[in-house]
Parts: structure tokens; C-alpha cells; sequence
């Protein structure tokens, strides 16, 4: 009986170590999505000013969708970001918000505050947040020209990570034409 005491340890903690060491290691702001290298969701939703927009509408140049809500505290900071992005990338880049168990109500009170004359669209049910696979705001999606995810980002943007991000999306853009 003794024996098999010691044999146990060793049953146990290996497992316990690897498991340990393996989420050690990881960035927790990259959890995957099974969206990477697929094309977009095809989606045709309806803006807070009553207009519709087609996932086919966004293909020619890149595009970054926002899954945010105005109860989010980090999307406030994240929403400055995503302004100064506009900004500086001006009409190369597309962004588009996607409103995330929010009302438009709420939703349009945000954006008179903080700014930003970007689409937000309403997702009623969350069909197209279930589609992307969100876990919960704010979430981005990079897609390029084509129409094919190439990242993503949980948690709020910097403009650091936007920049890696949106940068390889622009490149891929200038190769296209």
C-alpha cells in the first residue's frame, strides 16, 4: 500500500505541471478564434441611423469590426483609440461597430459623447456575435481586402496593437492592386 502512495504522486502532479506551464505561457488577450484565415461571416444588419450593411459591402479594402457596448468601461478608452485610428488611417481602413447586448438607445447616447462617425450596427439575438464566436466587449476583428479574418483581439485595443495589426492589413492592400 505504501508503494502505491508514491506511485500516485507522480500520477498526479505531472499532469498538474504541464497544465500549469502550458497557461503560464500564454497571453491571455490571445484567445483563438476558429475565424482566422476564413472569410467573413456574411451578416446584413442595420445601423443605429436605419441604413443596412452586408458583410459583401465591406470587401475592397480592410476592415476592422468592433464588438463593443456602452455598459463596457474599456471600450470609453478604446473608443479614443478607434477615433485617432480613423484619423490616421482615413478612408483606407473601414471600421464598423457592432452593438453587444445593448440597446440603440444606450448605444447612441455613447457615440454623442464620445464621438466617432463610423457604422454601428445592431446585432438583435447576437446572431452575428455567436457567428464570431465573442465572448464579450470589447472585441476586435481584422479583416483585409478580400474579405478573410486575419486577427483578432480580446480586450481593448492600444495603439500599439492596432497598429500591428491594421499595418500587415495595409501592406496586403497595396500588393493587391
Amino acid at each position: 500500500m505504501r508503494h502505491l502512495r508514491w506511485l500516485l504522486i507522480p500520477i498526479v502532479l505531472v499532469p498538474l505541471v504541464l497544465v500549469l506551464s502550458y497557461g503560464f505561457g500564454r497571453d491571455p488577450a490571445e484567445i483563438p478564434s476558429q475565424l482566422i484565415g476564413k472569410a467573413l461571416p456574411s451578416f446584413r444588419l442595420v445601423t443605429l441611423d436605419g441604413q443596412t450593411v452586408t458583410a459583401e459591402e465591406l470587401r475592397g479594402k480592410p476592415v476592422l469590426i468592433n464588438f463593443w457596448a456602452s455598459w463596457c468601461a474599456p471600450c470609453v478608452a478604446e473608443h479614443a483609440i478607434l477615433r485617432q485610428a480613423q484619423r490616421r488611417n482615413g478612408d483606407r481602413v473601414t471600421i464598423v461597430g457592432i452593438l453587444y447586448q445593448d440597446t440603440a438607445g444606450r448605444a447612441r447616447s455613447f457615440v454623442a459623447r464620445y464621438g466617432g462617425n463610423w457604422p454601428v450596427l445592431l446585432d438583435p439575438g447576437g446572431t452575428l456575435a455567436l457567428d464570431f464566436g465573442v465572448t464579450g466587449p470589447p472585441e476586435s476583428y481584422f479583416v483585409d481586402a478580400a474579405g478573410i479574418v486575419r486577427a483578432k483581439q480580446f480586450g481593448p485595443l492600444t495603439d500599439a496593437t492596432l497598429e500591428a495589426r491594421v499595418s500587415p492589413l495595409l501592406a496586403m492592400a497595396r500588393i493587391d492592386r
